[in-house]
């Protein structure tokens, strides 16, 4: 049959699928369009299974926020150039619906059954890998009602979500905990939250560090006490110095009526 160079137009820009993989589909259904999309659609699944093992380099964390429901998920893929192309970015509005829909809340994408992933989340995963021609993995996910904030950074790589209760409205508190969290990444909320294990072994080589300082032993405990206070400034989110005042500490800045219930702050590097 002549090449129909309407219907190969008509069949790439339905499925986005190379030239010469239309023309081939065509050919191997007769000129049917209707064929030809199942057989792309066929031939995609398989060279799905076949970029399953190849290696994912970059990736996006896109979080979205409706009303109280907060989904997020970390989406990767080969190489940078699809991560910025609009079908991948599509992709992760895609599954953010899917998740959102779901409404079950979840962690971690481990919590998903997988008969959800198999039916809902896959196909369409795999749908994009024949259309974007890379392997794409959805590597977490997480799904939450609560009252929050969502700052997402540029260029999709980190993103922070701030849970809270309050009758006030502190949305600009939150955002500034979130931009926080964002640029200093804590590992625990508050020195409550530091496991006793942690604290004990930071306390003990805090003193032997002084056990040469020919000091007297009051001297010494509270010597003790300013090195673990600096030592929590690290990594302790409410012990912090603010990045915008460094007289005040993040807990300065948090009013009585305004509790911080949890933070999540979500990265490409975890």
């Amino acid at each position: 049959m002549a090449v129909d160079i309407n219907l190969v137009k008509q069949l790439r820009d339905s499925t986005q699928a190379p030239l010469k993989d239309c023309k081939e589909a065509l050919d191997a259904t007769n000129w049917d369009l209707a064929k030809a999309m199942e057989y792309l659609k066929e031939k995609g699944l398989s060279k799905a299974a076949k970029k399953a093992d190849r290696e994912t380099n970059e990736w996006v964390v896109k979080v979205r926020q409706s009303w109280d429901l907060v989904v997020w998920i970390k989406l990767w893929c080969e190489t940078d150039f699809v991560a910025k192309n609009e079908n991948f970015i599509a992709l992760t509005d895609i599954l953010l619906d899917i998740l959102e829909k779901s409404w079950k809340e979840i962690s971690s994408l481990s919590e998903l059954d997988w008969s959800f992933i198999d039916s809902e989340i896959s196909p369409v995963i795999n749908e994009n890998i024949a259309r974007i021609w890379e392997n794409i993995r959805l590597l977490d996910a997480f799904v939450k009602k609560w009252n929050a904030f969502v700052y997402s950074h540029p260029w999709d790589k980190i993103a922070t979500v701030i849970f809270y209760n309050s009758s006030t409205n502190y949305s600009e508190l939150a955002k500034e905990l979130a931009l926080q969290i964002t640029a200093m990444n804590p590992t625990y909320k508050s020195i409550e939250d530091v496991p006793a294990s942690l604290k004990e072994t930071m306390k003990s080589d805090a003193f032997k560090e002084m056990e040469w300082a020919n000091k007297p032993a009051e001297v010494i405990e509270k010597i003790v006490e300013g090195k673990l206070a600096k030592r929590f400034e690290e990594f302790v989110f409410t012990e912090q110095v603010y990045i915008r005042d460094e007289s005040k500490k993040i807990k300065h800045i948090i009013p009585a009526d305004f509790e911080l219930v949890n933070y999540i702050r979500f990265s490409i590097l975890n």
